[in-house]
C-alpha cells in the first residue's frame, strides 16, 4: 500500500516544487517526488504545509536531557565537572527516561536521525526502534579499566568495546540502528587505546564517534602531552584511517582541516553548544572549501538546552558571515544540505536525507500559516532564517507516521514527561 502526501511546497535536490506531491511505497521509500498528479488518490492532504527532508542531528548525548540547565554560566572544564557529578547518580531507568525525553523533543522539532554518544544497550536501541527514529549509537568509553556509568552498567572500557561489536552484529542490516565505537576524546583516551579502536574499526567496518579539539584547554593539554595538536596527534598514529565522525572540531588548524579532507573524516559542527560554553567558533567556511564531510549537531541539552536543529541551521549560516564580515561566507542551501543529506551520509544513513525517488522516506511537514511564514520568499530562505522547530506538524520516518498535527504517535508523551521529571528531581535532590 502506498501513501501519498500533497503539500503547497516541497524541497528536493533539484529545487523547490510548488503544488507538490510525494509518494511513499510499501518499503518506506520515496516512489515519486514532484508536481501534483491529477490521478493521485491523496492519503494526507497537507495544504498550507511545506515538505522537506527530516533533519539529522550529527552529535548529541540524548539521555543528558535530564541535565538541562545543570550549569549554564561556566566554562568548559567547570561545566564538565558539574555534569559528571550528576552522572555518577544515574540509573538505567534514568537513561531510558532521558533518551525518551530527547526523542520527544527531537521528533517534535523535525529530527529523524541522530548520532549519539552515551550509555547504550540492546534495550535502549529497541526503544529507538519503537519510537521510529534512526540512530548511530556510540557506547561511550574512556580507558580500558574505567567504568563509565557505574550506576547504569558494570562494563568497563574494554568490555564496552566488545559489547559494541556484539550490538553491531545484533542490529546488522537494520535500517534504523547503526553502531559506533565511542572513545570520548584524545585527552581522556590513551594513544594505545585509540590505536586499538582504529584498528578494530578498520577490521569490523564499525564507525568511530569521538570529540576532537572542542576547547582551548584540550588543545593545550594534548600539545603539552604529545607535542601535537589533537587532530595531528590522532593522525600521527593512523587513527583517521578508520571511518571517523569527529564532534566539535572548533580549534582545527588549516593543516588539520586538510587531514580531515584527505582521510574522509567527518566533522560535526555544533555552533550553539560551542558558543554557550565559550569554546569558540569552528572554521565551517574553511571546512566547506576543503571538501570536509560535514554534519550539524546540537550536542546535549546540558550544553545547549535545546535539541532544535533549526536554531543550529540559522546560527551556522549567519555566524560565519559575521566572523568574516562577508554575507556570502556560508550559503543557506549548503547548511540545510549539511543538516539533511550530508548529515545522513556522515552518520551512516546514506539512503536518507533527501526527497528523491529511491531514498528512505524521512519527511517533515512545516506549517506555512504562521507569522514566520507570512510573507515568505523561497523555501530555502524560510527554512534557514525564519522556521522553528515549533513549525513542524508532521513527521514520517521510513514512511511511518510518527508525529501528526502536534501529537506523538509512537511515544507516550505524558508518561515520559512524568518519569523524566521524577528522575531529574532525584538526581538534583
Amino acid at each position: 500500500m502506498t501513501t501519498i502526501l500533497r503539500a503547497d511546497r516541497m524541497l528536493t535536490p533539484s529545487g523547490e516544487v510548488a503544488n507538490a506531491e510525494l509518494e511513499i511505497d510499501d518499503r518506506g521509500r520515496i516512489a515519486y517526488a514532484g508536481p501534483a498528479r491529477v490521478e493521485s488518490v491523496v492519503t494526507h492532504d497537507l495544504a498550507g504545509h511545506a515538505l522537506m527532508p527530516g533533519l539529522v542531528n550529527g552529535h548529541t548525548h540524548s539521555a543528558m536531557t535530564l541535565q538541562r540547565a545543570v550549569s549554564d554560566d561556566e566554562g568548559f572544564m567547570p561545566w564538565l565537572a558539574a555534569v559528571q557529578a550528576v552522572e555518577q547518580g544515574l540509573t538505567r531507568d534514568d537513561v531510558v527516561a532521558g533518551l525518551e525525553l530527547a526523542m520527544l523533543e527531537m521528533i517534535a522539532n523535525g529530527t529523524t536521525a541522530f548520532a549519539d554518544m552515551y550509555h547504550w544497550d540492546e534495550g535502549l536501541l529497541e526503544t529507538v526502534q519503537r519510537a521510529g527514529m534512526r540512530v548511530l549509537a556510540a557506547p561511550a568509553m574512556f580507558t580500558h579499566e574505567a567504568v563509565g556509568f557505574p550506576g547504569v552498567s558494570p562494563l568497563n572500557g574494554a568490555q564496552t568495546l566488545d559489547y559494541t561489536e556484539q550490538l553491531a552484529e545484533r542490529f546488522e542490516g537494520d535500517e534504523q540502528i547503526k553502531l559506533a565505537y565511542g572513545p570520548h576524546a584524545p585527552y581522556t583516551c590513551s594513544p594505545e587505546l585509540l590505536r586499538e579502536i582504529s584498528e578494530r574499526s578498520q577490521r569490523t567496518g564499525i564507525k568511530i564517534h569521538i570529540h576532537v579539539a572542542e576547547s582551548v584547554a584540550e588543545v593545550e593539554q594534548i600539545t603539552e602531552q604529545y607535542g601535537n595538536t589533537p587532530a595531528k596527534h590522532l593522525d600521527a598514529f593512523g587513527f583517521f584511517e578508520a571511518d571517523v565522525l569527529a564532534a566539535h572540531c572548533v580549534h582545527l588548524t588549516e593543516e588539520e582541516i586538510e587531514i580531515y579532507a584527505r582521510t574522509g573524516t567527518a566533522a560535526s559542527h555544533n555552533p550553539v553548544s560551542n558558543l554557550k560554553l565559550g569554546c569558540g567558533v569552528a572554521k565551517l567556511p574553511e571546512m566547506l572549501e576543503a571538501g570536509v564531510r560535514l554534519t550539524l549537531g546540537t550536542d546535549s541539552v546540558a550544553s545547549n538546552n535545546s535539541l532544535d536543529l533549526f536554531e543550529e541551521i540559522k546560527l551556522a549560516t549567519i555566524l560565519h558571515r559575521g566572523v568574516r564580515h562577508d554575507a556570502a561566507a556560508v550559503k543557506a542551501a549548503d547548511v540545510i544540505d549539511i543538516a539533511t543529506r550530508r548529515g545522513a551520509e556522515a552518520i551512516g544513513f546514506p539512503e536518507a536525507g533527501a526527497l528523491e525517488v529511491g531514498r528512505l522516506a524521512d519527511i517533515i511537514a512545516l506549517d506555512l500559516s504562521t507569522t514566520r511564514a507570512t510573507p515568505m520568499g523561497s523555501l530555502v530562505s524560510h527554512i534557514a532564517f525564519s522556521a522553528s522547530g515549533e513549525d513542524v506538524r508532521h513527521v514520517f520516518i521510513g514512511g511511518r507516521h510518527v508525529y501528526a498535527a502536534g501529537q506523538h504517535l509512537t511515544l507516550d508523551a505524558a508518561d515520559i514527561l512524568a518519569r523524566a521529571a521524577a528522575s531529574a528531581a532525584r538526581l538534583r535532590g
